[in-house]
């Protein structure tokens, strides 16, 4: 190949000689470029047939999409050698054969050298024989990158060749003679052999390298890139020099327009900062205006526990901003602003904090009412835990509320909001309950009796206390109900040692008289082993399934006589009535002149009568120390009453005396200074104070 390069000798565009150097250089050149452009081919091909590599060992070079004949005839119509890749010139002064005849005897010398090109025919066939084992996927895609590169070399070929093809048409020459109406010179002959030897080398080169072609398109992508950046990068400093030019030419017009436009934006913000305040609001009710939002936002946290503080509600006030305190940018124009202090007073002090919470119902009743759904379910599972604790020995079988419990949501004030202790202490041992709502649109007082379980006359207004029956939008009315217990009903199995509660007899007797009791003998609980099942309700036995009863201790009744006989006047009643009329007291039970007074002294005159305070027996009538003359009369039971200091006495020992009967006459007799009656009730021998007895 180099011997032939050194015979021949070309004369490009301007007349100039090209070296045999070159052309091996240019040659080489363009055979890689075409191997190349082939791996890529070769890719695309299998990708384009689903092919793995190997798959297309069996495939040439056209069906890879690289047709070297094609190619071959397209260069040579351009004028161009397939071997150097550079345009054959022909002097405009000569004949088209003179022309022919040294293209001619260049490919001879070519042909006369073949031998020298023997070995990559021979290298080429081997790696064609070779080509089925040796293919892979790398290969594969390398040939598909190829024949993309021969597509790009044979359109730039083309476009060299144009200049070629113009000075052809200006020629005298006829398409009638074109070469290609002629029999191939010995010069063709020789170029479709190097092609073919060009064609195995292709196949060989791209088993040796396969990724050669990926390698180049990347290293060219990488340059490509590196140029663009290149050429940002210098436009970038370009204009940055543009711009500093601009500022040192106007710098000063630059600072005085900067100073204007700050001075036009302080004056904007004064101008908002003085005419703009915050209007701040609770759930949309607007409570005043404040110059900052700071001066809410920083304390909304104190707020929220001192109203928690003036509530009776057991949950916590929570003032959150942007959530339930809002604020609003309004003109301030003819609007005074609170300071802190003002604006915490107007939280704290809110009387109408309407929340959503849940009312839990026992039917269509409200008997809790709790923060949220959770609380109300929490409340349910608690309250029901808390009645259905099955008796020591006892497993619990089942429990279910006898009512259908739920909780719906109401909008109540927030001291209506019960914590769950006290919501479940209420349900289980009932009580009265006060809930405070704030009328909405459309509510009526009958909707709202239907909604918490009440009578129409259970909704009062909440200032007057007075029942109310017609309502409008923002009225605040209480809504008063009682809390009946709920009921749970439980089903209970085991052994169980219960107590035998004894039993009360009355027994009548004609021993005794009408209205008088005696108590005959004490009564005793007994105690048993019960085995079975009890079904309870409330708390109390509503069904027994008795498997077996062990008794340990028998139950001893209590018995008490009744008596029937008739009662005689004289009889005493068991109560006592004044002793004297027309009287004034004088002196009360207790100590007196240091020592124990023991009666009443009732003031009255001389002879004024003195009647017995019960019925009973007269147990004293005559003097008696310094009582005087005294009567004593036993009422039973170890009851006396003792009247003193009498003037007459009208009864003797033993007389049967009834209430009311007149026993003596008031005096002045033994120990006293004027006319008087001494009182007194001894049970048991002491004395004991008559106002708990009598009432003067």
């Amino acid at each position: 190949m180099t011997d032939i390069a050194e015979e021949k000798t070309t004369l490009n565009t301007d007349n100039t000689e090209t070296g045999p150097e070159k052309a091996e250089a240019m040659t080489d050149s363009v055979l890689e470029a075409k191997i190349k452009a082939a791996a890529m081919a070769y890719a695309r091909y299998l990708k384009e047939n689903d092919l793995a590599p190997g798959d297309a060992t069996f495939a040439e070079p056209e069906e890879l999409g690289v047709d070297f004949d094609a190619l071959e005839a397209e260069a040579e119509a351009a004028g161009i050698d397939i071997v150097t890749g550079e345009p054959e010139h022909v002097p405009a002064e000569e004949e088209p054969e003179p022309e022919e005849e040294p293209a001619e005897e260049l490919p001879e010398a070519e042909v006369e050298e073949e031998p020298a090109e023997e070995l990559p025919e021979a290298e080429a066939e081997e790696g064609h024989e070779e080509e089925p084992e040796e293919e892979s996927e790398i290969e594969a895609e390398t040939e598909a990158e190829a024949a993309e590169e021969i597509q790009v070399e044979e359109t730039e070929a083309e476009a060299e060749a144009k200049p070629a093809e113009a000075e052809d048409a200006q020629s005298e020459e006829k398409p009638e003679e074109a070469p290609a109406e002629k029999a191939p010179s010995k010069a063709q002959i020789a170029r479709k052999k190097r092609m073919n030897t060009y064609r195995e080398r292709f196949l060989r080169e791209t088993k040796k390298d396969p990724l050669s072609a990926v390698t180049d398109l990347h290293d060219k992508v990488q340059d490509g890139l590196a140029g663009a950046f290149s050429y940002v990068g210098r436009d970038i400093v370009k204009g940055a020099h543009s711009i500093a030019s601009t500022y040192r030419n106007s710098r000063r017009g630059i600072g005085v327009a900067l100073l204007i436009a700050g001075m036009l934006a302080a004056a904007i913000l004064i101008i908002f900062d003085r005419f703009t305040v915050y209007e701040y609001a609770y759930n949309g009710k607007v409570l005043g205006y404040v110059q900052e939002q700071e001066e809410i936002t920083d304390i909304l946290e104190v707020a929220g526990r001192k109203l928690s503080g003036n509530t009776e509600s057991e949950i916590p006030v929570e003032f959150v901003a942007n959530q339930n305190v809002t604020f609003n940018l309004v003109d301030g124009r003819g609007k005074s602003t609170d300071d802190s202090d003002t604006a915490i007073n107007k939280l704290i002090y809110m009387t109408d904090i309407e929340t959503e919470a849940y009312a839990v119902y026992d039917g269509d009743k409200v008997v809790a009412i709790v923060k949220d759904s959770n609380d109300a379910e929490l409340l349910l599972n608690q309250t029901k835990a808390e009645l259905s604790i099955p008796d020591p020995g006892m497993e619990l079988v089942s429990s279910d509320f006898i009512n259908k419990l739920d909780a719906r949501p109401v909008n109540v004030l927030l001291g209506s909001v019960q914590s769950n202790e006290v919501a479940r202490e209420q349900m289980v041992n009932g009580g009265e309950m006060a809930t405070y709502h704030i009328v909405e649109e459309g509510e009526t007082a009958q909707s709202l009796a239907e909604q918490f379980g009440v009578e129409v006359l259970d909704i009062y207004d909440e200032e007057n206390g007075e029942n109310v029956t017609e309502l409008e939008q923002g009225d605040r009315v209480c809504i008063r109900n009682v809390v009946e217990p709920v009921k749970v009903e439980m089903v209970e199995t085991g052994k169980l040692k219960e107590t035998v509660e004894f039993e009360t007899i009355k027994k009548e007797t004609d021993k005794y008289y009408k209205g008088d009791t005696y108590l005959e003998q004490e009564g005793s609980d007994g105690v048993q082993i019960f085995e079975g099942t009890i079904t309870k309700v409330a708390g109390e036995v509503t069904d027994r399934d008795e498997v077996n009863i062990e008794v340990i201790k028998e139950k001893k009744d209590k018995i008490i006589l009744v008596g029937t006989a008739e009662r005689p006047k004289t009889a005493a009643t068991g109560t006592f009535q004044m002793p004297i009329k027309n009287y004034v007291v004088t002196s009360e039970w207790g100590g007196r002149w240091g020592r124990m007074h023991e009666g009443m002294d009732f003031g009255a005159g001389t002879g004024t009568p003195i009647y017995a305070a019960d019925g009973g027996k007269i147990i004293r009538a005559g003097w008696f120390s310094g009582h005087g003359l005294c009567v004593e009369i036993d009422h039973g039971n170890n009851v006396v009453t003792r009247y003193s200091h009498c003037s007459r006495v009208l009864v003797n020992v033993g007389d049967l005396v009834y209430q009311g009967q007149e026993i003596a006459k008031v005096g002045n007799t033994g120990h006293s200074f004027g006319s008087h009656l001494h009182f007194e009730v001894r049970i048991n021998g002491s004395s004991q104070n008559p106002r708990k007895y009598v009432n003067p």
